[in-house]
């Protein structure tokens, strides 16, 4: 049987980190990242805009780095593939 100690821990420092962002940075990252819905979806079941979903996204996923204290880095896997079709990778502006 593997070892999951990483996993796991990484997996509770990823929900801790989750839990301390305030609710509408949660909903729209775990609507967005987790839940694979589009900008326009999100934005439907949360009742807003879409530049709304935007700006919560990117306020949520600084606040997640800096609570993990790396600098911004470009995600890995399906995130980054969305990320930089959608010129947020890098911190690209528009």
């Amino acid at each position: 049987m593997p070892d999951l100690t990483n996993e796991i821990a990484d997996r509770d420092y990823l929900l801790r980190a989750l839990a301390a962002l305030p609710p509408r940075q949660r909903a729209v990252l775990v609507l967005r990242y987790f839940d694979d819905l589009s900008e326009a979806e999100t934005a439907h079941m949360l009742g807003c805009s879409v530049g709304t979903v935007k700006s919560q996204a990117a306020r949520g996923l600084a606040r997640l780095r800096a609570a993990a204290g790396s600098p911004p880095a470009l995600p890995t896997g399906r995130v980054a593939g969305r990320l930089q079709s959608e010129g947020h990778a890098g911190g690209g502006g528009r």
